[in-house]
């Protein structure tokens, strides 16, 4: 299934989502990824399954759906699709809704990456550091991809793009959220020139446990150092669309395994398809695993099991 939702966005409203790479493969492995760690390491670009059926999979969700926006994010990184400007051109085309692009931008530097996102309405890239070493740290990335050239990249997409740039920024505890970190940040901002920057957290289950969301005031401080800013540290609000699963199970399953479910979100899926007792069945059977974060209990795949 390439297409779902549509899912409570921050940022977005009602969107659907599409993932047009198989599960986790990334150009990062970042630590506060709620997905994991990432299992296929690559900046190859490929065509991992026919565009025609991810299209297909795409017109099926918009046709039982309303949403705000056509969402490219993916269990990884979407700009490995080599197929990602003609499933942008052609949905943008057909279902005249307007189309995001979420991007840890590390491809950017690649002439044919911005092509393929110039019909894109807003494309989100991430600029989480001021440089090389805390790239390394909280990233990172594939080898070849270094710091300077992914800065460049966004620098470079920033003078084509037409669209809106909305970067978004993730704190970390004692990674990023110092007072010279900060300010590394707001420099590297400077040069890439966005609409829009975010600040955001970890709310739920990272990579590695040792992630912390930074204390209120530091969060505080960021927002006064980039000044122009939105934060969004709460959890999001709203339903998810399950129109294209056929029970409980899948939806719970499918939902899960690309967006960690809070315990409440998976039981109120149970309800919609007036089924009971499902989340408890997953569990015991070793096919969702349940893990605190933030005082928070989730819900996600056993990868294990999968």
């Amino acid at each position: 299934m390439f297409a779902y939702g549509p899912v409570p966005s921050r940022r977005l409203g009602k969107s659907i989502g599409v993932s047009p790479i198989p599960a986790k493969t990334c150009s990062y492995s970042c630590v506060y990824c709620q997905l994991g760690r990432t299992d296929h390491m690559q900046i190859e670009r490929k065509s991992f399954s026919p565009k025609e059926d991810i299209f297909c999979d795409i017109e099926k969700v918009v046709n039982t759906s309303h949403a705000d926006f056509i969402t490219f994010a993916g269990d990884g990184e979407p700009t490995l699709c080599k197929d990602l400007g003609w499933l942008i051109e052609n949905t943008k085309n057909v279902f005249k809704l307007p189309i995001a692009v979420i991007t840890n931008g590390s491809l950017l530097y690649r002439e044919d990456v911005r092509e393929d996102l110039k019909n894109a309405d807003v494309v989100m890239p991430t600029l989480d550091v001021g440089n090389q070493a805390l790239f390394e740290i909280l990233n990172r990335p594939f080898k070849t991809v270094t710091f300077e050239k992914m800065l460049q990249g966004l620098i470079d997409f920033r003078q084509d793009f037409r669209g809106q740039i909305w970067s978004e920024v993730m704190l970390v505890s004692g990674i990023n959220d110092s007072v010279k970190e900060l300010n590394s940040i707001k420099d590297a901002l400077a040069r890439t020139r966005p609409d829009r920057v975010y600040i955001t957290t970890p709310v739920r289950p990272p990579a590695e446990n040792w992630v912390e969301s930074p204390d209120p005031q530091n969060i505080l401080l960021a927002e006064e150092i980039f000044e122009k800013v939105v934060s969004i540290t709460e959890q999001e609000t709203g339903d998810f669309g399950v129109m294209e699963f056929s029970n409980a199970r899948e939806a719970i399953l499918e939902i899960s395994a690309r967006h960690p479910l809070r315990v409440e979100q998976a039981l109120k899926i149970e309800r919609k398809f007036g089924e009971s007792g499902i989340v408890e069945q997953l569990v015991n059977q070793s096919l969702l695993d349940k893990r605190s974060y933030r005082n928070t209990v989730y819900v996600m795949p056993n990868k294990s099991r999968l």
